[in-house]
């Protein structure tokens, strides 16, 4: 990794070397709803009943669905076929939205068959089949599926005008397929292949207004180490819908505190403590290497680290323990640049272990150009975007490294939060569990005295059976000075536990009562 700010100090899209902490929508006097929500769910005296803060969640309608997405497959190899047919069928996509060209079957494709192969044919098609002709579109998402390629190749042939002017790092006209594909709604304006093209979506607030008319179309591939394997993301990603996004996140510094990678670390923190106020056990780990093998990382929701080329540590498991719809991303140069092997790199990898999300950089991105970690989970927990919106609001930068790879039409946080809790209730799911959890700790997060927290949990009919919710009462317990209380909800949470993660983190915790 690179830092872009060693030379392109004046440039005009470089007016700092990462952007500010993003704010949610919602924020206002007194904070932003869902804390406001949450004060009061435990301030009131005459709270009995569980607490129903979670985040803005979306009222976007009809957004993101089935006739708003195109999706791209190779002619040439009949899983690529299936993957389209397998994610229309999912998502009610239009038959004549599946579009089908013979291409190469490879991982890299040159600048020329890019153009002429891919580009050109598939612009006339859409236009054809009256999705997008210029900036005039039904649609908004592009899903491209396992079998197209990822990586345009540079060309050094290739000359455009005011390439030799550009700072050197600025000349390369390398790219992911998918962020040259996202200008197809800038095609009529022949945008230039070099260097970087502005994203018109980047830092955008209101989710509709990312679409073609405004210069930008979403892609983002169902793809990874095989075709049944690019199937599995829209599953996971409709389950979760469903059931919602639970678990925990796991936010991996390298405990920086100067020199040009700092910003790297700021980015990950300031995830951080999104994920933490809007209610997800956050644990964050300030020691230079990554998550190692052995490691207690139970019921994973979300994970952001780095820096490792290859898989390691705690990923490089057997086992790995994705919660169903998790989003992972590790920050490498090039962690998305062999998305087909399930050994290499961190992509493939995450596919094959669990996660329903993820994305990287197919060649060198600079830091700066990566996209804003704090801004994307803002955007889609704050603010309920899709994950194609969330990823194209904290997205600098087109025409060059960044590959998002998940189902786009993935809205984990779509749902209201009390008729979630009424579902999930109605149907006596296990993930109720997390549901309280979560508003537990918004409501701690936002300002709740613990002994109010302790008090409820104990009142709630699911804690006596719950490991998630016994595990955070002996937390609670124990910060608050109740040793032999926080023991044994430790213990009883050990007995619960169905997770071998969580059990050797209880183990651990135990142990150190015992001391």
């Amino acid at each position: 990794m690179r830092s872009l700010a060693t030379f392109l100090e004046g440039c005009c899209f470089m007016n700092a070397t990462h952007s500010p902490s993003p704010q949610p929508s919602t924020a206002g006097r007194g904070g932003t709803r869902a804390e406001r929500l949450a004060k009061r769910a435990f301030f009131l005296p005459v709270v009995k009943c569980c607490l129903i803060a979670i985040v803005a969640f979306s009222s976007f309608g009809v957004l993101g669905q089935g006739e708003s997405v195109a999706v791209l497959f190779n002619s040439a190899l009949p899983e690529s076929g299936a993957v389209a047919e397998h994610y229309a069928k999912v998502r009610g996509v239009p038959t004549d939205h599946l579009i089908g060209l013979p291409l190469p079957e490879v991982h890299t494709i040159s600048r020329q068959d890019f153009t002429t192969k891919l580009e050109q044919p598939l612009a006339s098609e859409l236009a054809k089949r009256k999705l997008l002709d210029g900036q005039s579109a039904s649609i908004r998402y592009l899903v491209p599926c396992w079998g197209v390629p990822i990586r345009v190749d540079k060309d050094d042939t290739l000359e455009e005008t005011g390439r030799l002017k550009a700072t050197s790092s600025l000349r390369r006209n390398e790219a992911s397929v998918d962020s040259e594909l996202a200008m197809l709604p800038q095609l009529d304006q022949a945008p230039k292949r070099f260097g970087i093209v502005a994203n018109p979506a980047y830092k955008q607030s209101e989710a509709k207004q990312i679409s073609p008319a405004n210069g930008v179309l979403m892609v983002a591939r169902l793809d990874g180490p095989s075709a049944d394997l690019a199937k599995r993301l829209v599953d996971r990603a409709v389950v979760a819908e469903k059931d919602g996004l639970w678990g925990r996140a796991y936010v991996d510094l390298r405990g920086l505190t100067d020199g040009p990678y700092k910003p790297g670390d700021d980015r990950l923190r300031r995830g951080a403590e999104i994920t933490r106020r809007s209610g997800f056990t956050t644990v964050v780990d300030e020691q230079p290497a990554t998550l190692p093998v052995g490691y207690p990382a139970s019921q994973i929701a979300i994970y952001v680290g780095w820096y490792g080329i290859n898989v390691e540590g705690v990923f490089a498991e057997s086992t790995v323990e994705f919660m169903p719809g998790a989003i992972a991303y590790h920050l490498h140069s090039f962690n998305g640049s062999m998305i087909r092997d399930a050994h290499a790199r961190w992509i493939g990898p995450f596919v094959r272990k669990g996660a329903t999300a993820t994305f990287g950089s197919v060649y060198e991105p600079y830091l700066e150009l990566t996209p804003d970690q704090p801004l994307f989970f803002s955007r889609l927990i704050q603010d309920g975007f899709s994950f194609g919106e969330a990823g194209y609001a904290a997205t600098r930068a087109l025409s060059w490294q960044t590959v998002f790879v998940g189902d786009p039409l993935y809205r984990p946080f779509g749902r209201e939060p009390e008729a979630l809790r009424a579902d999930l209730a109605n149907r006596n799911s296990p993930m109720l569990e997390w549901f309280h959890l979560l508003a537990i700790n918004q409501g701690v997060a936002a300002g709740a005295p613990a002994k109010a927290a302790i008090a409820h949990l104990r009142q709630l009919p699911d804690t006596k059976e719950s490991a998630v919710l016994q595990e955070k009462l002996g937390e609670l317990l124990s910060a608050d000075g109740q040793a032999e209380s926080a023991s044994e909800a430790f213990a009883t949470a050990a007995r619960l536990s169905t997770s071998p993660k969580q059990r050797q983190r209880l183990a651990a915790e135990l142990a150190r009562f015992q001391k």
